[in-house]
């Protein structure tokens, strides 16, 4: 939801736009959106007396200061899930390692899939699901690293059509067994 701020009329070096999601309140210069909207009207509201109401959407706010309200993709819902869920998606190298540490200390974590890189390069990447873990695991599996949501190997790990790692696959069917 966004609306005029009409501190803005009093005080020009106060942003133009409020922008509202998900219980936050962001001042911007300027608004951009490309998908469908419609207006909420509140006539007995004091501050504002209606605001651009939009569903389903991802919000970003440039170094500008500038929003843009676009169509949300199934990449961004599961970003955003994954980080209300405080899931840490980490890569590395060494996938050996990455799956004996993840065993040795019985870390809950996803699918380990392989993606290709530079020069010939294998990465193993996976996601834990309890954020504590990522210390322990730093300090035995060789140049572990978080995954931060705007890199591209982030978005790979979600897609269906990458490889998962076959030795985790049988890892994961033994732990089925035993339960």
């Amino acid at each position: 939801m966004f609306h005029f701020n009409k501190k803005h009329l009093e005080d020009p070096t106060i942003p133009m736009w409020v922008v509202k999601t998900h219980g936050e309140t962001f001042y911007v210069e300027h608004v951009d959106c490309s998908v469908p909207w419609s207006t909420k009207e509140t006539p007995d509201n004091s501050h504002t007396k209606g605001s651009i109401k939009v569903k389903d959407c991802l919000l970003v706010i440039d170094d500008e200061n500038c929003a843009t309200v676009k169509e949300l993709t199934i990449h961004d819902k599961s970003r955003l899930h994954n980080a209300s869920q405080r899931i840490t998606r980490v890569m590395t190298q060494w996938g050996q390692e990455l799956r004996e540490a993840l065993a040795n200390h019985k870390t809950k974590h996803g699918l380990i899939k392989t993606v290709g890189g530079a020069c010939s390069t294998t990465f193993y990447i996976t996601d834990l699901y309890n954020e504590a873990e990522y210390t322990m695991l730093l300090l035995v599996v060789p140049g572990l690293r978080k995954v931060m949501p705007n890199e591209t190997y982030y978005k790979i790990y979600d897609d269906p059509t990458v490889d998962i790692d076959e030795d985790d696959l049988y890892v994961m069917d033994d732990e089925e067994d035993d339960e």
